[in-house]
């Protein structure tokens, strides 16, 4: 049976009677998308903001990040004490994180509880006060957090790696900040960006599990009018970011037992055609313990005890990247190893039972995750924001069968096969 739309109350609906699934633009702005999964005792739901280190000027760098942390030190209504007890007598779990283009709070309840959870979320991003007090507090806690980050080797490869990588581009910053940017923040900074992106019309919610779709959205649309008047609607969508990538190497010493090193490779935006195929091709280089580095590089010449890949993908960029920590008198030899592997992947030492096998991790990996409302929940928010479109289970696994040794050769000399698009950023000593 084909979709259906209607139009009535709400400024538009999409629903899949065959899949559960709805899609209401609200009269507050608010995006509702919802996938009803009646054998489930659990609701989870997600509040998304499209906006993340991507979006912030370099003075603001790590705002989003700020903001996220503020809304739960206390709202109108209630203390973060209070945030905390409630949450709690509900059994739940409330979180949240944000990204280079997303920040998300989230929460999983029993379904019987949507409404408490539903005005808990709405309460924290539209009525937080954004204290003075806490402002000056939570800087201090996020400096402790960067310096945390510094301190760990692997995490702070990563941020080195990012910032070599992307150059020039808003890509390369930090999604903490910087201490320069945490410090410079005031609340009048923090409110001014505070409602130039997070507003009704930036933002989707996504709930996955049993309940009523009617019945989330008269809960949204309730809770919504004890909030502080808006400030506009959807923000306009910024395109155009710089995304040229450098290549190279790049070496920053430092006192460290291991040598911890980022291989950066080009990559693939999320609505990207090759998407299928990429997520075959990095479960075969280094994304599973089956994989070709992990095999080779860790199992085979004892060179890692850490090493994998993975492809991001982000709106309007991607990239490929390999992780491994070694011995300093190692790295020489390891980056040599990894080399030969991408090469071998490109002149198409590619077996059809290899990509049988990774196929199959794909495949069943995903079916697990549809056990989860929380994943269930996650899928529905990234396809909309990335894709603007529902994709049901059933799609994907047609489009992970569809994936053949030629679909994965052809993306692999696409993405590895210059070798002057390698970027290599090096944490640590070189023997």
């Amino acid at each position: 049976m084909p979709p259906a739309r209607f139009s009535g109350a709400a400024i538009s609906i999409y629903t899949d009677i065959m899949t559960n699934f709805k899609k209401e633009v609200l009269k507050s702005g608010i995006t509702l998308i919802t996938e009803k999964k009646s054998y489930f005792n659990s609701a989870a739901i997600g509040l998304w903001v499209k906006t993340g280190s991507v979006y912030e000027p370099t003075e603001l760098n790590g705002i989003s990040h700020f903001i996220e942390h503020l809304f739960f030190k206390g709202t109108g209504k209630r203390t973060y004490k209070d945030i905390n007890r409630e949450i709690d007598l509900m059994g739940g779990v409330l979180n949240a994180f944000t990204g280079t283009e997303l920040t998300c709070l989230y929460t999983r309840v029993l379904h019987e509880n949507y409404d408490n959870a539903l005005g808990l979320l709405i309460d924290l991003v539209f009525n937080s006060l954004f204290p003075e007090a806490e402002i000056e507090k939570e800087k201090g806690v996020i400096l402790q957090e960067i310096s945390g980050a510094q301190d760990d080797p692997s995490d702070y490869s990563m941020e080195l790696f990012h910032k070599n990588f992307y150059g020039g581009s808003p890509y390369a910053l930090p999604i903490l900040g910087t201490e320069d940017t945490i410090k410079g923040f005031s609340r009048k900074k923090i409110l001014d960006y505070y409602h130039a992106r997070y507003n009704p019309g930036n933002i989707i919610i996504s709930v996955a599990g049993n309940f009523d779709h009617g019945k989330v959205a008269d809960s949204i649309e309730k809770h919504m009018k004890e909030t502080a008047p808006g400030t506009g609607g959807a923000c306009s969508a910024q395109c155009g970011f710089q995304t040229e990538k450098v290549f190279g190497d790049f070496f920053c010493e430092k006192d460290l037992e291991q040598t911890h090193f980022l291989i950066g490779l080009e990559g693939i935006r999320r609505s990207d055609a090759d998407y299928f195929p990429v997520e075959v091709l990095n479960t075969i280089l280094g994304g599973s313990v089956s994989s070709k580095l992990f095999q080779e590089v860790r199992e085979n010449k004892g060179l890692a005890y850490s090493i994998y890949s993975n492809a991001v993908f982000h709106r309007f960029d991607g990239y490929f990247y390999i992780y491994a920590g070694v011995s300093p008198k190692k790295f020489n030899l390891s980056k040599e190893l990894i080399f030969d592997i991408i090469d071998e992947i490109v002149h198409n030492r590619l077996t059809d039972d290899e990509i049988i096998n990774a196929k199959k991790h794909i495949y069943d990996g995903f079916l697990l995750g549809m056990e989860s409302t929380s994943q269930i929940m996650n899928r529905n928010a990234i396809n909309e924001i990335y894709e603007n479109k529902y994709i049901s289970k059933e799609q994907v696994l047609k489009k992970i069968d569809r994936v053949d040794r030629q679909a994965v050769k052809k993306v692999a000399e696409r993405l590895f096969s210059s070798k002057n698009n390698r970027n290599i950023s090096v944490l640590g000593k070189v023997a």
